[in-house]
């Protein structure tokens, strides 16, 4: 491949985290030319200090524009490569190829868009790493259609179409929902960040509750969501998935994670309270 890249780095207040991840980026082997830049939402824990001691280019995001949509949006625009890589600022590449893999596909001009394997930080979230090893296995297929975690497009692509700026999650599945033959999506499982997040009740509340916001946005365009399925089976259904979850984990002796168990059980209910304020405020079937 010849065309240039632009990793771009979407941050906020991202210091603890933020300086392995470049670290490996920099440390790439084998892929093309690139830039590194962020674009920053309002970062105060010296984050800007980091990346200026990084040589990154930093572009900048008023918070109160700020949506996942809107700022994929902006780092296409304000990127120089051909190719755009998302890179969560928490998720860290695995090995020197990470990069080199997940462009390869892009050699196939109907490819429009590649992402990569995920894999839970050790001890960092158990019942997170249930999920993540579900969804991003290490042979496809995926169990989701794109994700912009650790994901790569041609910036004509995103241009041409942008991601939905409205819809509070699940924006990268959207976007993939709107791609028609001969283009396509490659899942790739050599491309590997490392990627979790705290066992927090609140952040637990907020994913649900957004989740459900983005349901309701996404029916009003009929479109299912990845989670459909689990929520679709109410309260039984969903007292089986946790019983399902506390025997995992249990297998696995994960005493710590078992004793956040409720604290992640009372969350789950803030996806049907996104659910119905979802309905309302975007219109469509709450249900």
């Amino acid at each position: 491949m010849s065309a240039e890249v632009s990793i771009v780095v979407r941050c906020r207040d991202e210091a603890r985290h933020l300086s392995p991840v470049l670290d490996a980026v920099a440390a790439q082997e084998g892929a093309p030319p690139f830039e590194v830049l962020a674009l920053d939402s309002g970062s105060r824990d010296g984050t800007l200090d980091l990346l200026a001691r990084h040589g990154v280019r930093v572009e900048h995001l008023a918070p109160a524009d700020f949506s996942y949509g809107r700022a994929l949006n902006a780092g296409a625009a304000r990127a120089r490569g051909e190719i755009v890589v998302y890179l969560s600022a928490h998720c860290r590449p695995q090995g020197l190829r990470w990069l080199a893999a997940l462009l390869a596909p892009f050699a196939e001009p109907q490819v429009v868009a590649t992402f990569g394997r995920q894999v839970p930080v050790p001890g960092m979230n158990p019942i997170e790493g249930l999920t993540t090893a579900r969804l991003f296995p290490p042979a496809p297929p995926a169990g989701v259609l794109f994700s912009n975690a650790n994901g790569a497009a041609r910036r004509a692509a995103v241009l041409a179409r942008p991601f939905d700026g409205e819809i509070p999650a699940a924006e990268d599945h959207l976007w993939a929902c709107g791609v028609r033959p001969p283009e396509r999506i490659v899942y790739v499982p050599d491309a590997v960040v490392g990627h979790s997040h705290p066992m927090l009740g609140r952040d637990w509340q907020m994913r649900f509750y957004n989740n459900g916001l983005a349901t309701a946005y996404a029916r009003r365009r009929g479109i299912a969501m990845p989670w459909d399925a689990v929520h679709a089976r109410g309260a039984a259904g969903g007292a089986r998935a946790l019983g399902r979850l506390v025997g995992a984990l249990a297998r696995r002796g994960e005493l710590r994670a078992l004793a956040h168990l409720p604290a992640y059980a009372r969350a789950r209910a803030w996806y049907a309270r996104g659910l119905a304020d979802g309905a309302h405020r975007f219109g469509g079937a709450g249900a």
